[in-house]
């Protein structure tokens, strides 16, 4: 069961959005709310818990990219789905790592596409890598690892709370047990992950202050990936 918050303040659209999920073929429960403050006082008071977060973006007092990023400050593991009229805001839902982004109005058929693939990360296993440091063996999330680079055959895993760990062995090996979906190759010693890139110049990515270089034989399949996550998956086709 897929628990899922509606914060859609426009009548019309709440009755289409509780109109699709109820035909919905995935499992689950919904939440609505007209404004982004009941949800936030439900989820801190109430202790409510929701897997997924169907949030307008324009809505009255707390927009909801500011309310995603309060979630996301309690919840690092929420899932959301932006809905809107306007297409500025997917800087700000790449930022939080959203799921989606879909342009009002929304088609029922994206909306059931978009839903099937959410809950399908929701009831996944966590990914994890394991690596052995120190003579021991440890697990590491993706989510949490920034990048990875090697020299002389050790591995320097970056993660995203400052630590770092030393392992041993080879990057294209490493390469073959991470998620294709957020790691991508930029350099021969450069492993990234995509959705810890704040930007991306001339110079190379950037992850907070560190500079991660990209090399001529990664640099095209390295920039379309990075423009495919930035611009691809938060768009509905038209």
């Amino acid at each position: 069961m897929i628990h899922i918050a509606i914060c859609e303040d426009k009548e019309e659209d709440l009755a289409h959005l509780r109109s699709m999920l109820c035909q919905s073929k995935i499992l689950c429960d919904f939440t609505e709310y007209t404004s982004a403050e009941p949800l936030l006082l439900d989820m801190e008071t109430d202790r409510k818990h929701f897997d997924l977060f169907l949030l307008d973006i324009f809505l009255p007092g707390l927009n909801g990219v500011e309310t995603a990023r309060r979630i996301r400050e309690a919840d690092e593991k929420a899932v959301f789905i932006f809905l809107t009229v306007s297409e500025d805001f997917y800087r700000e839902a790449f930022d939080l790592y959203a799921f989606h982004y879909l342009i009002k109005p929304v088609c029922p058929e994206h909306l059931s596409a978009v839903l099937t693939k959410a809950a399908d990360q929701i009831s996944a296993p966590e990914q994890k890598l394991q690596i052995t440091f120190r003579r021991q063996n440890i697990l590491l999330r993706h989510a949490d690892i920034t990048y990875i680079d090697s020299a002389n055959h050790a591995l320097y895993f970056h993660m995203q709370d400052g630590r770092k760990y030393t392992s041993y062995g080879r990057l294209d090996e490493i390469q073959t047990r991470l998620s294709s979906e957020l790691f991508v190759r930029c350099h021969k010693s450069f492993l990234i992950n995509l959705i810890h890139v704040d930007k991306l110049t001339r110079e190379g990515f950037h992850i907070g202050d560190t500079l991660i270089p990209i090399s001529r034989t990664y640099a095209a399949d390295a920039k379309e990936s990075y423009r495919k996550r930035l611009f691809g998956i938060f768009f509905q086709e038209h």
